[in-house]
This record gives C-alpha cells, sequence and structure tokens, in this order.
C-alpha cells in the first residue's frame, strides 16, 4: 500500500466515525495537499456537510492548500510526524485559506492521521 492508497483508507474510515460525522456535519470545504517530490502530486479531501471523500488530483479552487513533501506527508499519515509541528518547522505550508479559518478542518486532519497510524501498523505501507 503506497502513500494514496493508505490516505484514501483513511478517508473511507474517517467518513464511517459517526462522532466525527456529526463535528462536521456543518461543515462544508475543500483541502488540497500537494505532495511535493520532482513533480507535485495534488490529494484532495472534500468534506461536504459531515460526508468525507478523497480525490487523488487537485480542484480548482479550494478551501485550504497545503504543500509538502511526499516523506513528510508519509510520516504525518503513519503518526511519525505531527501536523503542527510541520507547520511550525516550515515543512508544510498552508499556500491556500486563513489561520482564522483553520477550525474549519482541524477535527478531520487531527483524526486521519490516527486512522492512517492504525491502518500502516495492520498493512505494510511503503513510502515512495
Amino acid at each position: 500500500m503506497d502513500i494514496v492508497e493508505l490516505t484514501k483508507k483513511a478517508v473511507e474510515l474517517a467518513n464511517q466515525d459517526k462522532e466525527l460525522k456529526e463535528k462536521i456535519k456543518d461543515t462544508v470545504v475543500t483541502i488540497t495537499m500537494i505532495l511535493k517530490n520532482d513533480e507535485e502530486q495534488p490529494l484532495t479531501i472534500l468534506i461536504d456537510k459531515g460526508e468525507l471523500n478523497f480525490l487523488e488530483g487537485g480542484v480548482e479552487n479550494p478551501d485550504f492548500q497545503f504543500e509538502i513533501s511526499k516523506k513528510d506527508f508519509f510520516d504525518l499519515m503513519t503518526g511519525k510526524a505531527y501536523g503542527m509541528i510541520l507547520m511550525a518547522t516550515g515543512k508544510m505550508k498552508m499556500t491556500k485559506g486563513t489561520w482564522a479559518e483553520i477550525g474549519k478542518i482541524a477535527t478531520p486532519l487531527s483524526v486521519m492521521p490516527k486512522i492512517g497510524k492504525e491502518i500502516a501498523s495492520k498493512e505494510k505501507v511503503e513510502e515512495e
């Protein structure tokens, strides 16, 4: 399983979390993570009133967009790194969106790495 498959599975499992769905039931937001390596690889998470969906690729005008190396995103999604530390050290940069609205995405973005860590502990997940 690669990082894209892991992220997709984490979003699918997060979508089944009734507590999370209740917390984000009024949220409509798009989040694009631009994974940087030799080339850019966008991954998008769509949140629409409690429903989460994964899109391999970008969207034209996401509400939030972050840039992160593929390795750092792998570490984030497998529990080896934490989002706030990656932000504080400049390894993950918010290129679209505002800090005033970050609360909209804080809950789902904190849940998915926890799920990703659980998946990684049970399945073979490989860093590309």
